[in-house]
């Protein structure tokens, strides 16, 4: 079992920002967990170097939805829009902060947005993730221009990949420390794999929700792909999964991966 110092450690929560809705539930769940742990919250805006090299493309062309007209893409504009999205994460970032009392930086990154790359260059005690592409992001933001919300004030459901590691033990004690609403549901998500003592490793997750008083379900994934995990988030309206950064499942599928096909943010636990 975690002993109760451990949670003192967690100190340093990184948050990517995007314009989708996962990347806005990813801030708001940071942003509760900051909160919690009394940690510091950087919010990260990557400026995709691979878009802006797409959009010098001479031959690229963007097509308006609502007129089916082109307009011409030039690194420059792209360049402009992005440092626009960046300004307007920031400002969400801002307004969340300080509704919840967190103290947070913020910081412009170029370079590759895949969320492999991302996890391996930010040095944090827990790295909260959205799903969605640096193209779609800006695809979202030329069409939509999302306005800035308030926070919600509860999570729906949280599910946590258990395993029997030392980060397992400290994602699902992450997951107690959001889910103090009694709204919200917990779920253990156990391997299928005939070498695990299934018992030993309930009997492990239910020493650390006791500690913390909550209740939980436990589910066995069906398989041990990935499409075993979009069948579970999908099917129960997961708000948030949480999840040790070197769980088998993730390792084996690709975090990237993983990010585009689940429909909630991910909360990486180191």
């Amino acid at each position: 079992m975690i002993p109760v110092t451990e949670e003192a450690t967690m100190r340093h929560i990184v948050v990517t920002l995007d314009a989708s809705e996962t990347g806005r539930s990813a801030l708001e769940t940071a942003v509760r967990l900051a909160a919690i742990l009394n940690a510091e919250l950087e919010g990260v805006f990557v400026e995709d170097i691979n878009l802006i090299r797409l959009a010098g493309l001479p031959f690229l062309r963007e097509v308006r939805p609502w007129s089916l007209g082109e307009e011409s893409v030039s690194a420059q504009r792209m360049q402009r829009e992005l440092r626009t999205m960046a300004r307007h994460a920031e400002q969400m970032l801002e307004q969340a902060a300080r509704e919840m009392g967190v103290h947070w930086s913020f910081q412009v990154w170029r370079g590759p947005a895949g969320a492999e790359t991302l996890a391996q260059n930010f040095v944090a005690d827990i790295i909260s993730l959205g799903g969605v592409s640096a193209l779609a992001s800006w695809r979202m933001w030329a069409t939509t221009r999302p306005r800035t919300r308030r926070f919600r004030e509860t999570l729906a459901s949280i599910s946590v990949l258990f395993s029997d590691s030392e980060q397992a033990a400290r994602a699902l004690t992450t997951a107690c420390n959001l889910a103090k609403d009694p709204a919200t549901s917990v779920t253990v998500l156990l391997p299928n794999n005939r070498a695990v003592d299934l018992p030993a490793l309930k009997e492990k997750a239910r020493a650390i929700l006791d500690l913390h008083g909550l209740p939980a379900r436990f589910v066995q994934l069906s398989g041990s792909g990935l499409q075993s995990l979009v069948q579970v988030t999908g099917t129960s309206g997961v708000s948030i999964l949480i999840a040790e950064t070197e769980h088998p499942l993730l390792l084996q599928a690709g975090l990237d991966q993983c990010l585009e096909v689940l429909s909630c943010p991910v909360l990486l636990v180191r």
